[in-house]
């Protein structure tokens, strides 16, 4: 009974009391039951932990880098300049077998006799110029005496000239196919041969007519050939003039040059010839000065010998006065020393 009535003295009192049964079976059951499931969850949990970690279907991020084809790094700076059987080099290389390589294949382009002027710098870790390229290049440019190669930054330079546009345009195609990535700026002129009279090609069948002779007192008109005499003798004197070491002895290719330079002047009468002489900044002016003079009065006493009246040309030595370039490197040092002519 959950409650039970006692009778006192005084009268009836009922009390009530309450008895806790025993646990039963199940309730011992269900508390063994419960470290079970804790268990079981906390391996369930550890096993899901595994899974969004190493998980195939919850990877992480990749990190790999994805392909992409970077250009080329820039070629090192080079110039490769020929004037006639003088060859000068400037520029950097890795290392002496890339230089004795380059020097070996321009010897077997130009022949064992070729003066080789190396002005070269090793520098490692530069990239490496193909020489096979570069003896396809020199091949197709091999006619022509004052051709000059260089590559700087993005850009391939080419200066010169040709006595046929296709050698010119055999040049420009050795170049784009070496070097297709990069600028390619072709200065190379096209000029007629200088033994070639201007009547070779009129037809003997239809003469043209004769003009009157001018008088010996008047001068031609700057017209035709003599209102851009300046600009034609610019691009003449494009490819620097080249003496022998600390001398003053012009050399094959530039009396060609030279050559060239005469048969234009001569025609005009009028014009008056300034030859300028420079050098660069080795040495002082006790030296320099007089050098410089002397070269700019060969230059202008070949002229004349080749028909450019005397009383025509002026010649003077500024030493290494006016550079072009800077004198801090053996290219801006080669370009300082130079003549230019200047028509007035």
């Amino acid at each position: 009974m959950p409650g039970s009535e006692n009778r006192t003295v005084t009268g009836w009192r009922k009390a009530s009391r309450f008895y806790r049964r025993p646990p039963g079976f199940g309730w011992l059951l269900a508390l063994l039951a419960i470290p079970l499931l804790l268990a079981l969850i906390g391996q369930g949990m550890a096993d899901r932990s595994k899974l969004d970690i190493n998980g195939p279907n919850v990877a992480a991020p990749s990190l790999s880098v994805p392909s992409v084809n970077l250009p080329g790094l820039s070629p090192a700076p080079l110039s490769i300049l020929r004037n006639g059987n003088v060859i000068t080099l400037n520029g950097e290389l890795p290392d002496i077998s890339v230089r004795t390589g380059l020097l070996d294949m321009l010897k077997g382009v130009y022949g064992s006799g070729v003066e080789l002027v190396d002005n070269l710098i090793i520098k490692p870790g530069v990239s490496a110029p193909d020489l096979a390229t570069l003896g396809t290049l020199f091949k197709a440019s091999v006619s022509m005496p004052d051709f000059k190669f260089k590559i700087e930054g993005d850009t391939v330079t080419l200066i010169g000239t040709a006595t046929s546009g296709a050698v010119k345009s055999a040049v420009e195609a050795a170049a784009r196919a070496a070097w297709p990535n990069l600028k390619l700026s072709n200065n190379i002129l096209v000029l007629p041969d200088v033994a070639q009279a201007p009547s070779a090609t009129e037809s003997p069948k239809s003469p043209a007519p004769a003009s009157p002779a001018p008088s010996a007192s008047a001068a031609p008109s700057p017209a035709g050939d003599c209102a851009n005499l300046q600009a034609d003798i610019n691009a003449l004197m494009s490819t620097p003039v080249t003496f022998v070491t600390n001398g003053y002895t012009l050399s094959t290719a530039t009396q060609q040059q030279l050559s060239r330079v005469a048969e234009k002047v001569k025609g005009c009468h009028s014009a008056h010839l300034a030859v300028s002489g420079y050098t660069d900044n080795t040495g002082n002016d006790a030296i320099n000065i007089p050098l410089s003079a002397s070269r700019a009065t060969s230059v202008a006493e070949f002229l004349v010998a080749h028909g450019v009246p005397a009383a025509s040309v002026t010649s003077k030595g500024y030493g290494s006065a006016d550079p072009v370039a800077s004198n801090a490197k053996p290219d801006g040092r080669a370009q300082n020393r130079r003549v230019a002519i200047t028509i007035s």
